[in-house]
């Protein structure tokens, strides 16, 4: 069983990538915390206690991460392509209450599975840099850390340089990139190619037997006019997020480079990751390696996508 901790900011594709892993018998999500970036922390919040409540797993902790970048700047948000309230077109319940718990209880999770945990962050990385700034931290505990964030080779998703997650608080990529271990960042290199068509969105609507399909749609078809717009004739859009998970369980279909990883945090290449791919690479001294993704096998993906999402979920006491 795959204990992960997630770090999230739903947001569409944060949204299957919740879904996802709730449905895979082989996953079990021990907490979420919410951040921003797509949305901000109030929505977030929100989404995940929507999705953890349909899927009826909503004793799965709560927990609140930061809710503003680093570098002081005010958070960019991006409901014009996740929805007004970051669901797409949906408009999920609004409760009265929702039960959330303080940062320390990331602690408390980490101290208790050790290294059986895997964190996983699908969102800007700010929250995971306190983790490794804060004197009692234990998050060098965990068996690894995930992260969907960077373009190596490809054009950034909010400038022509840089992708969200980085862009979005590029000095907190600095310190996670800095002190972090073992991490291993799948960037848009990959992601930008997990595509789900219109197709596969009307099917899992119909057929699934999750209680999630009747959300598929009108989650996803908000999401895929505005990537529409941008890249014509997509037919679908890339579900970020849900890569991580998807390399989690089938890291075989996966093809990784071991590289020092750099953020710039200024100027017009805010948000920039570079790395020296050539064959024997420069190395900075006492600056750690970490892995990067940069291959994988589509089809497989998508595959693997529709029989998870097909499953019924996976209900645990």
């Amino acid at each position: 069983m795959n204990k992960v901790l997630i770090i999230a900011d739903p947001g569409v594709d944060d949204a299957f990538a919740l879904m996802y892993a709730l449905h895979h018998p082989e996953i079990e999500v021990v907490g979420v915390i919410n951040g921003y970036g797509n949305v901000s922390q109030q929505h977030s919040v929100r989404n995940t206690w929507y999705l953890l409540k349909l899927a009826g797993q909503d004793e799965i902790p709560i927990i609140l991460g930061a809710s503003k970048p680093l570098t002081g700047d005010p958070p960019e948000y991006f409901y014009d392509i996740h929805g007004k309230d970051g669901l797409g077109s949906l408009s999920p319940d609004t409760p009265g209450h929702i039960t959330v718990y303080p940062f320390s209880k990331a602690y408390e999770l980490i101290a208790r599975h050790g290294a059986e945990l895997t964190i996983v962050n699908l969102s800007r990385l700010t929250t995971l840099a306190l983790m490794y700034l804060h004197q009692e931290s234990n998050i060098n505990l965990v068996k690894e850390i995930l992260v969907m964030g960077g373009a190596f080779h490809v054009p950034g998703n909010v400038t022509h340089l840089a992708e969200a997650n980085i862009y979005g608080d590029p000095l907190a990529a600095k310190i996670v990139t800095t002190h972090g271990t073992n991490l291993t960042f799948i960037p848009l290199n990959v992601s930008n190619r997990a595509i789900i068509t219109n197709d596969i969105v009307s099917h899992l609507s119909k057929n699934s037997a999750s209680p999630f399909a009747k959300i598929i749609h009108p989650i996803m078809s908000h999401y895929s006019t505005q990537y529409e717009k941008m890249i014509p004739n997509i037919n679908g859009a890339p579900l970020h997020d849900v890569t991580l998970f998807s390399y989690l369980l089938n890291p075989g279909r996966y093809h990784d480079i071991k590289r020092q990883i750099f953020v710039v945090e200024t100027g017009h290449s805010k948000g920039l990751t570079h790395a020296d791919f050539r064959p024997v690479p420069n190395v900075k001294k006492e600056y750690p390696e970490h892995t990067i993704i940069i291959e994988f096998d589509p089809e497989f993906f998508l595959k693997d996508f529709i029989e998870v999402m097909n499953n019924t979920l996976t209900y645990r006491a």
